[in-house]
């Protein structure tokens, strides 16, 4: 392998810091500022991708990685770095994007930020199992880039309830046959599990080691389910907007793992949307219902668009449950849609959109700006696409205000809020 030695020079999306040296290099495992040896894994067309193996001049924001398999498992990015200097590296890749991809100089408001450590209320484990095996399987993650599993004792970002099931599980050669357990915890703890033996005994194994419920997804298709206990998690709704709600979601359903964040990231979007007395919202891939069920609250209507059929049904559930008759689902891809579906000949105060990592495609851009909604508060996990998503509303909307939300510390990823007022 080629190696070489690079300055560190800026922080890029992704984990990786930005070299130049006959071309641009994208390094793996350093920080702004230093300088590293460096061996390069992969080379494309416009950058090479290298990883750093020796650091020549250490910068003084590097700390110790908490975790003992840290590079080795593919969940984090940023263990190597202090926590201060982690949440400025996100605000200087979103300032980049917006003004390198949007052409947009916009200062970045406070960052929301919570604990560093032990946030996580769901994790996909995947196990090493085999059929009929006499051993317990390893139970970890994927090494970055490969089916490889990299065992754990424990995860520091896994909420401790989910840490104490983990230690439960080691060792159960009674999973064998199981390729995945997914869990989520709240007021409940359920668990899911997938894979080629998965079975009725297996799921009241979990509930015998203490899970409130179990869910199986059935070879050969994996569409078959079978539920023990709890079929789902339950979670409060805290802060001034959500008390008194409770949020529920299936294991094959999504919510933000990290929970109390997520609470404050509802109730900013409440603050930044203003008064929503007497208005209409639409909340497009509206999940289960996270900011429609607080939001409800206080607007006049809220249709919520999902094509997920999992989560629209929990959030159907809750809005059963929480007693909400001002919302509705509509349970179709956003981009399919016909518009006069969506406007039905209503008119939208404000619109929510919280897309995949991939962001807004043209035809959702299209239909977002069809609807003329006089504010959109667009939740991001990807400051990139963010940038991108923006450039293309500019002109019928300006970007009023931007901020981050550190929703995954210790990697690259976290929450983008920004909001747009039409023009």
């Amino acid at each position: 392998m080629k190696t070489l030695e690079l300055d560190s020079l800026a922080p890029i999306y992704g984990g990786m810091c930005l070299s130049r040296l006959d071309g641009v290099v994208f390094i793996k495992g350093t920080i702004p500022g230093e300088k590293v040896l460096a061996e390069v894994k992969e080379t494309r067309r416009d950058y090479s991708i290298a990883e750093a193996i020796e650091i020549l001049q250490s910068s003084t924001d590097r700390v110790a990685p908490r975790c003992r398999v840290y590079g080795m498992c593919g969940g984090c990015h940023y263990q190597h770095i202090s926590y201060e200097r982690q949440l400025s590296i996100k605000e200087e890749i979103l300032t980049d994007c917006l003004r390198r991809i949007a052409k947009i100089d916009i200062p970045v408001d406070r960052m929301i930020y919570g604990s560093q450590w032990n946030y996580r209320r769901k994790v996909q484990f995947k196990l090493s199992s085999t059929s009929g095996g006499s051993s317990a399987p390893a139970i970890g993650f994927y090494r970055e880039g490969t089916r490889d599993i990299v065992a754990v004792d424990e995860c520091a970002l896994l909420h401790n309830e989910l840490n104490r099931f983990l230690t439960k599980l080691k060792g159960a050669r009674f999973l064998n046959g199981v390729s995945e357990v997914h869990m989520l915890t709240g007021k409940t703890t359920v668990a899911f599990l997938k894979g080629p033996e998965v079975d009725e005994a297996k799921l009241e194994f979990m509930l015998d080691i203490g899970f409130d419920g179990a869910v199986g997804s059935l070879a050969p298709d994996y569409q078959r389910t079978h539920v023990v206990g709890e079929p789902h998690c339950t979670l409060q709704m805290g802060g001034d907007i959500g008390q008194g709600l409770e949020y529920t979601v299936t294991p094959q359903g999504f919510f933000q793992s990290n929970w109390e964040l997520n609470q404050v990231l509802v109730e900013k979007v409440k603050e930044q949307l203003g008064s929503l007395s007497g208005k209409k919202v639409i909340d497009i891939y509206g999940g289960a219902g996270n900011f429609s069920l607080a939001l409800s609250k206080t607007a006049k209507e809220i249709t919520i668009v999902e094509d997920n059929p999992y989560s629209a049904a929990d959030g159907q559930r809750n809005i059963v449950l929480n007693n909400i008759t001002n919302a509705s689902y509509i349970i179709q891809s956003f981009e399919k849609m016909p518009l006069g579906k969506i406007s039905d000949s209503k008119i939208y105060d404000a619109a929510i959109v919280d897309p995949p990592r991939i962001g807004l495609t043209k035809a959702a851009v299209e239909k977002l700006l069809a609807l003329k909604a006089e504010t959109i508060a667009y939740i991001s996990c990807n400051p990139s696409t963010f940038a991108r998503d923006a450039a293309k509303l500019q002109g019928r909307y300006a970007l009023s205000s931007v901020r981050l939300i550190d929703m995954f510390p210790n990697t690259y990823h976290c929450e983008v809020l920004g909001i747009f007022n039409r023009v």
